[in-house]
């Protein structure tokens, strides 16, 4: 297969290297189009009308492309220049957790969705944890299951793929499961003269999360979760389309 890999942690990170080595052992052609750095939270926020940067990059033995702009940009450039049809997008390995509501939030999710709106097969990948990634045993785990994941994979979703920070084979199984809710103990902290910083930690999921992916994962679960851009439900436009005005 012609794999377009991206992320939003920047296209020197060591979760992008580790999912490159593991899709290049399972005999893909993959084709590295990713951020020049860090754009975690962008979503799916594009450069419309404005320059972005494109510059050669290294990635391990690769010849990749390295972004000004955002993962988004990556995807939608890449989809159009990539000297041969893409017939799977890539993202991540994420450093840290795509779970739940925040997978509004995430470069390395949306950017997969870029796929959806292309009808072309998108996953994304993410570890967990939020320091001390085990990134060689989160490749190994990907390789595990990897003709799994191949499988699930569709044009009518991107699938979310969360992986626990652990060695490969202490991992609880894999589920696939829908979304839950993160929930944080956000604040916002003054930095400096009108500037401030948004900090907090992760809480512990509620009973409302139960069997969700955000409750698998704190239970070392790998797990997949279908993401679609549709964000409107049928249930909703069904009860309101003979509202009077």
């Amino acid at each position: 297969m012609n794999i377009l890999l991206t992320n939003d942690d920047g296209i020197f990170s060591e979760g992008l290297l580790a999912l490159a080595n593991v899709l290049i052992k399972n005999n893909n052609k993959v084709y590295v189009y990713a951020p020049d750095g860090n754009r975690s939270g962008a979503s799916r926020s594009a450069s419309f009308y404005k320059e972005f940067t494109v510059n050669p990059a290294k990635v391990g033995e690769l010849d990749g492309f390295a972004f000004s702009g955002t993962p988004a940009d990556c995807v939608r450039f890449g989809l159009k220049f990539a000297p041969v049809k893409i017939d799977l997008i890539c993202s991540g390995i994420n450093h840290g957790a795509n779970l739940g509501s925040d997978v509004l939030y995430s470069g390395t999710v949306n950017a997969c969705l870029e796929g959806v709106s292309e009808k072309i097969p998108s996953i994304a990948f993410s570890n967990v944890a939020h320091f001390n990634h085990k990134f060689d045993e989160t490749q190994k785990i990907i390789d595990k299951y990897y003709k799994h994941f191949i499988a699930l994979a569709s044009p009518d979703y991107t699938l979310n793929v969360n992986i626990p920070n652990v060695n490969c084979g202490e991992e609880a199984g894999v589920v696939f499961t829908g979304l839950g809710v993160n929930r944080y103990s956000d604040t916002y902290i003054k930095t400096a003269e009108n500037a401030y910083k948004l900090i907090g930690d992760m809480l512990e999921p509620s009973e409302t999360d139960k069997f969700t992916d955000v409750y698998y994962a704190a239970l070392n679960y790998v797990t997949l979760s279908p993401i679609v851009h549709i964000s409107t439900t049928p249930e909703l436009v069904n009860k309101y389309k003979d509202y009077k005005f």
